[in-house]
């Protein structure tokens, strides 16, 4: 099964609208378990909208993917071991530092997805935060 949502690259991240691909079998079972009408129509309409925008899609892909590679370069640079991404977030492997490293970030009002015992999941956002990721992330080692 492919799951695949209409996110950040679509712009319609709020929207928390997505599909999936995969054996009948599967996905009759998994419909079977799900919320009748829990996509609403909006949401439809917003995603059936954004299959037209092909060239905006793609620029808005283009430029997160370098926004992201530009990030987890930087953090590497700071001495953070960042594994290789191809989503729309980087990894900080802070193990069992991950609750007190994730405070600083909030200390900070940057709002980062905690792991406990393994790691901060980043999302990349504006262009104007990636300094202060950076910051926190450095002043954290």
């Amino acid at each position: 099964v492919v799951l695949r949502t209409f996110s950040k690259a679509y712009g319609l991240a709020g929207l928390r609208v997505g599909y999936a691909v995969g054996h009948p079998r599967i996905l009759d079972a998994a419909r079977s378990t799900g919320i009748p009408l829990s996509v609403t129509a909006a949401a439809e309409a917003g995603a059936l909208a954004s299959l037209d925008a092909e060239d905006e899609l793609l620029e808005r892909v283009n430029v997160l993917a370098e926004r992201r590679d530009r990030l987890a370069a930087r953090l590497r640079d700071a001495g953070w071991d960042v594994p290789e991404a191809q989503s729309n977030f980087v990894w900080l492997p802070a193990g069992d530092r991950t609750l007190e490293i994730a405070a600083a970030f909030e200390a900070a009002s940057l709002i980062v997805r905690p792991f406990a015992g393994d790691g901060i999941r980043i999302s990349v956002g504006e262009e104007e935060s990636l300094d202060r990721v950076v910051a926190v992330a450095a002043a954290a080692l």
